[in-house]
């Protein structure tokens, strides 16, 4: 029969986790625990039954208010309603700060799951008893209606999911704890802000995808905004159509969320004007946006009578987008045809081939819509942030904390390349935070059951982290040879094999073309080929394109190309020491190795994680059951391989690595009782305790 908790399971196999979440699944229970972990099947339907107010309501108050000593999650049907209420709970009652960590691959259901989340929490914190505050609930209102912002910028349509978020990022719901004033009256914690961050948004989507999937779900919207609305923001757009921008092209017949793109560009517009973004600040948003449009439609040819130069052949789109950005077009063609080379007490110009410069103009698009979409950001975080917009933070010394980390799951394709190695290094540092916590939790509760732990043994991913971070790591290895003149992905890759060839978790084969290798993760293996790793990791927009961008009027393109931040909040850095005279000599940094997009990407993490040991984590593993995206179909080979990438069977694995087989006293009294006949003791309990000491000592008579 089928468990809610999957720990309770008495035999320990793959086949019986994926038998138990298949029958849940085809009844409609898209929700299963495994110890401390909810796993959330997407069910491809709305289950109306399972969000409603009252509902939500019953997990919050069997959770969150009641009290007693048993676990209180004991006779719930698992929900991710628990999660959230758990961690207000744990928030409120305990002082503890809260993450959810929600992961899975595409079309999974990890962005609904975190905005189920958000919702639940957001109603859970609000005193009932307590009147409407006008200015608490604009707050509230402010970070739940700014989440479909970040879909609009950051999701696009691809094979696997309609509505993927192609960037990752993790949500902090900022509260101001309240301590209980009368005797019996229980703490609460008022939600007072929220501040996001984001990771590794899919910047080679802005200029190719598949025929099969879209870019941004935004440039649709703008495209099939009204009329009226699109000639105000710049008159090229008038009577646009998708097939008029390259970057865009013949659209796949889709509704996203069931609304065709003009209404949702009406819904943006709205959320947009609820964070501060209206008037000239929405126009010059868009026409933003219209510039990352119009480089598309820019082409270049060999200048006649010499190949090695080029020259702009698109005239009219040129002098289009030059009016709109606002650039003099000698700055701006010459940005894109020439490169500004500088030497020791030199600096000389050398002409680009037309294939190099169309490639600037995509370099350019891909830069400025990166930059918007941070843009994006910050702004998002000023309006909802508890230091700008709650009305006592200048009283709070610290908001309590819920994090809710929506990240990219473990990928690996036919052909993976620099995206996937850096989605799998994040992966495998979540992975190792996870594998220690449900550690700790196994302790926990051995130690309650007076069991010895001294034989547990667990597969840790160490080996895979030394390998792709440590001193003589990959990205070492990568950053070394993007630093290197003529650095190449051959040689990176060379180096790469040749300083970790005593890892066990590397894989090099002769039947390998030279620049491919391979990592054992904690997943899987997955073979990697690094072409364009160098460039990809440089990532560095040319010079000539950030002078002629500091020249532009559009204000996000001409101060805010160079802003990798999240945030406009200060951070908390050390203070500087006292200056005592001469300051102490300091090693010189190379700017390229400082600035590679793995150097940054692994600084975030390390913070990222640095944040998340601070809190007390729970885990949401989202599972996608089919590719056919069909309701009550669960295809074994893809979800047991998805339960692995998770780590599902590695915790239930961890959690049963001592006593791998458990039974209920009743299933013991049943199974085993016969032996004996009669049993003795005044309840369950005591009649199994007399039962296995009898069967036990017999036993070792016998093997006497």
């Amino acid at each position: 029969k089928e468990v809610d908790d999957m720990v309770a399971l008495p035999y320990l196999h793959e086949a019986a986790i994926l038998y138990n979440l298949k029958e849940r699944h085809c009844n409609a229970k898209p929700y299963t625990r495994v110890a401390d972990i909810v796993i959330a099947v997407n069910p491809y339907q709305w289950l109306t039954d399972l969000y409603t107010e009252k509902v939500r309501l019953y997990y919050a108050q069997k959770l969150v208010w009641e009290q007693g000593d048993q676990d209180p999650r004991v006779g719930l049907p698992p929900h991710i309603y628990e999660v959230s209420s758990l961690c207000y709970r744990g928030l409120a009652y305990e002082g503890q700060n809260q993450s959810i960590l929600v992961s899975g691959e595409s079309g999974a259901g990890k962005t609904e799951t975190v905005k189920i989340c958000m919702n639940h929490i957001a109603s859970v914190q609000k005193d009932p008893n307590a009147p409407d505050d006008a200015e608490a609930g604009k707050v509230v209102n402010r970070i739940l209606d700014s989440n479909p912002l970040l879909e609009a910028f950051g999701n696009a349509k691809t094979r696997r999911n309609d509505n993927s978020s192609r960037f990752g990022k993790y949500i902090v719901l900022q509260f101001d704890r309240k301590e209980s004033t009368q005797v019996g009256e229980p703490p609460r914690a008022a939600l007072a802000g929220s501040k996001c961050e984001v990771y590794l948004l899919e910047k080679s989507r802005v200029v190719y995808h598949d025929e099969t999937e879209r870019t941004y779900h935004i440039f649709y919207q703008l495209i099939n905004a009204p009329e009226k609305q699109k000639t105000k923001i710049w008159k090229g757009l008038k009577g646009t159509k998708n097939e008029s921008f390259a970057y865009v092209g013949k659209a796949p017949d889709v509704l996203i969320e069931g609304k065709p793109d003009g209404e949702h560009f009406a819904d943006t517009a709205r959320a947009l004007e609820i964070v501060g973004i209206k008037d000239d600040k929405f126009i010059t948003l868009f026409q933003a946006i219209a510039a990352v449009l119009q480089l598309g439609n820019l082409s270049f040819a060999p200048k006649p009578g010499n190949d090695e130069e080029s020259v702009v052949t698109s005239k009219k789109e040129f002098k289009e987008l030059a009016e709109l950005i606002g650039c003099d077009e000698p700055i701006l063609e010459k940005a894109f045809t020439e490169r500004t080379i500088k030497t020791r007490g030199e600096e000389y110009k050398v002409p680009l081939k037309s294939d190099v410069s169309k490639e600037s103009a995509d370099a350019f698009a891909k830069e400025i819509y990166a930059k918007i979409f941070l843009w994006l950001v910050r702004a998002i975080n000023d309006a909802t942030c508890a230091e700008n917009n709650y009305p006592a933070a200048s009283s709070i010394a610290e908001f309590g904390v819920v994090g809710l980390l929506d990240i990219f799951g473990f990928e690996s394709f036919p052909i993976n390349g620099f995206e996937q190695l850096c989605i799998n290094y994040c992966n495998e540092k979540l992975q190792a935070k996870f594998t220690h916590d449900i550690f700790q939790t196994v302790q926990e509760e051995y130690k309650a059951e007076g069991l010895n732990l001294d034989d547990i043994q667990y597969d840790d991913n160490s080996d895979v982290l030394e390998l792709i971070e440590g001193k003589f790591g990959i990205i070492k290895q990568l950053n070394e040879e993007c630093v290197r003149p003529k650095g190449n992905d051959e040689a990176f890759v060379s180096k790469a094999l040749q300083s970790n060839k005593t890892a066990p978790c590397l894989i090099a084969k002769n039947t390998f073309k030279r620049s491919e290798f391979g990592i054992n993760h904690y997943a899987g293996a997955v073979i990697y080929t690094a072409q364009d790793f160098v460039i990809r990791n440089t990532d560095t927009l040319p010079t000539d394109l950030q002078v002629c961008a500091k020249a532009c009027t559009n204000d996000i393109i001409s101060k805010h190309l160079d802003n990798d931040k999240c945030t406009n909040q200060e951070t908390n850095a050390p203070a500087p020491a006292a200056r005592t005279g001469r300051a102490p000599p300091r090693r010189a940094k190379s700017n390229l190795v400082a600035d590679t997009v793995m150097t940054k990407f692994k600084t975030q993490l390390t913070s990222l994680m640095r944040g998340l040991s601070s809190t007390k984590s729970r885990y949401i593993r989202c599972v996608k059951p089919n590719t056919l995206k069909k309701k009550l179909v669960m295809q074994h080979i893809t979800t047991i391989e998805q339960l692995r990438c998770a780590g599902v069977v590695a915790a239930v694995t961890i959690s049963r690595s001592a006593y791998p087989n458990r039974l209920d006293h009743a299933d013991v009294k049943e199974r085993f009782g016969p032996l004996l006949g009669t049993l003795k003791g005044k309840d369950l309990k005591e009649e199994v305790t007399y039962l296995c000491e009898k069967t036990l000592k017999h036993m070792e008579t016998t093997k006497k």
